[in-house]
């Protein structure tokens, strides 16, 4: 039970009306269901702007894990959330592209800064739509 919990280490904060979602280096597929879970439990109850998913200590991602981030970066958008993933590192960047997922829906970012960055001016230009 402690594996458990040592492993379920996925941290979520809030800043700038984002949440950030810091995922740690090894996941299960037990851990992707349950922090997917959480996540989209604190997207439907916060009045967040963006939801950042931040992969940066991430050393492996498999296609399956990919997939399961990838459903809840979508549930979390079709709730109106803009997503963004941060931190790819090169070796899961090559990964991605060897096992052929289709990315062309992830939003990305090299860092925090500008993932916030990108969910701020796609907030400021859906308001100056709206008027």
């Amino acid at each position: 039970m402690s594996d458990l919990n040592s492993s379920l280490n996925t941290s979520i904060t809030v800043v700038q009306r984002c949440l950030i979602v810091t995922l740690p280096n090894e996941m299960t597929d037990e851990d992707i269901e349950i922090g997917s879970s959480r996540v989209l439990m604190k997207a439907n109850n916060s009045y967040i702007k963006g939801t950042i998913f931040d992969l940066s200590i991430v050393s492996v991602l498999d296609s399956y894990s990919f997939e399961a981030l990838r459903k809840a970066s979508k549930a979390i958008s079709l709730m109106g959330v803009m997503v963004v993933w941060i931190g790819l590192r090169p070796g899961v960047v090559s990964a991605l592209l060897d096992l052929n997922v289709d990315v062309s829906c992830i939003k990305t970012a090299m860092n925090l800064e500008q993932g916030l960055k990108i969910i701020s001016r796609a907030q400021l230009n859906k308001s100056r739509g709206n008027k």
